[in-house]
């Protein structure tokens, strides 16, 4: 094969490769962006049909307490727990709550004190459910 023949083949494949990469990037831009889903606590959110509140966030010496309420929580198939969808952001790594103390049920909602590890720095929690996520950032 010719030298002028590998040339022509390079500037070809090179064409290629910034036609390819033009098409992604305008692909990419024009993706509608979403916008992340970072909460103060108190502030009350929709997640999967439930409306959430993180009601308070205290760190102890032995434990991090979430007080949390749900409502329309009647949507929730029954056996379900408070528990579940729930998880915590801290010390670099996501644990799942110890246990669940003080949970209140009324005829549609429930609020209940979440028990996790000791939280070092800011804690962020996390609940997810059907596909919808929602975190709310401790103070």
């Amino acid at each position: 094969m010719s030298t002028r023949k590998l040339i022509i083949a390079s500037l070809v494949c090179g064409l290629l490769i910034l036609v390819a990469g033009s098409a992604k990037l305008l692909q990419t831009a024009t993706e509608p962006q979403e916008s992340p889903r970072l909460y103060a606590i108190g502030t009350t959110v929709q997640v999967g049909g439930l409306d959430v509140t993180v009601r308070s966030l205290q760190v102890t010496a032995e434990q991090t307490l979430a007080e949390i309420t749900m409502d329309n929580f009647a949507v929730v198939p029954m056996g379900s727990s408070p528990l579940d969808g729930w998880s915590m952001l801290a010390n670099g790594e996501i644990t799942t709550p110890q246990a669940s103390s003080q949970c209140v049920s009324g005829i549609s909602s429930v609020t209940c004190v979440l028990e996790f590890v000791v939280a070092v720095g800011t804690p962020t929690l996390v609940f997810a459910r059907d596909g919808d996520k929602s975190q709310w950032l401790g103070a």
